[in-house]
């Protein structure tokens, strides 16, 4: 759908944006997680309870005990919610770092670049965990949402230097060399 350092770009300004608002705002992120989480397992409810009504035969008791599954969960969402919010959001930052870490290798044209840059990302996160928990007294009141929140912040920024990135062979890029197409015409035959 698009390209790798339009990708790059797009989920930068999502990681800077969720780093700030973990930063600034960890309680209602919190909550927002714990609602997020509550509407997605309501939906895939009514999805398993419509995949069981219009199953056939034994299919129907599968979506059936899916469906109760997810009940369960729910259930013991609701009584232990902060538990939750912490397993979703740790669910959400494993997928965000898997994505930036392949969006990085796909966007660098030179290989031997990810490995300074990867690295680098790393300390600049534990850098800024540092300062801020350092700096910042009330950073440790919500540890674990300011950690995910700083590294989202440190990662989208680094992810949105990617999207910006062009190297020096994407510059001249209608520059390439133009071949003559040679087409070969034989005599008819007779």
């Amino acid at each position: 759908m698009f390209d790798t350092k339009t990708s790059c770009l797009i989920r930068g300004i999502i990681g800077v944006v969720f780093g700030f608002l973990a930063l600034t705002l960890p309680d209602i992120i919190r909550g927002m997680f714990i609602g997020l989480f509550g509407v997605l397992i309501i939906l895939g409810i009514a999805l398993f309870i419509f995949l069981a009504v219009t199953a056939k035969g034994d299919e129907s008791m599968f979506w059936f005990g899916l469906a109760a599954v997810l009940l369960v969960v729910g259930v013991l969402s609701i009584i232990i919610a902060p538990l939750v919010a912490v397993l979703f959001i740790l669910i959400i930052a494993g997928i965000a770092i898997y994505n930036g870490f392949t969006d990085i290798t796909l966007a660098l044209e030179h290989p031997k670049t990810k490995y300074v840059l990867i690295p680098g990302m790393i300390i600049a996160g534990f850098l800024l965990v540092a300062v801020l928990y350092y700096y910042f007294p009330g950073f440790a009141n919500d540890l674990f949402l300011s950690v995910v929140g700083t590294f989202a912040l440190v990662f989208g920024l680094f992810s949105i230097m990617l999207g910006f990135y062009r190297s020096d062979d994407d510059s001249g890029a209608d520059d390439s060399p133009k071949t003559a197409n040679a087409s070969c015409t034989f005599p008819p035959r007779k």
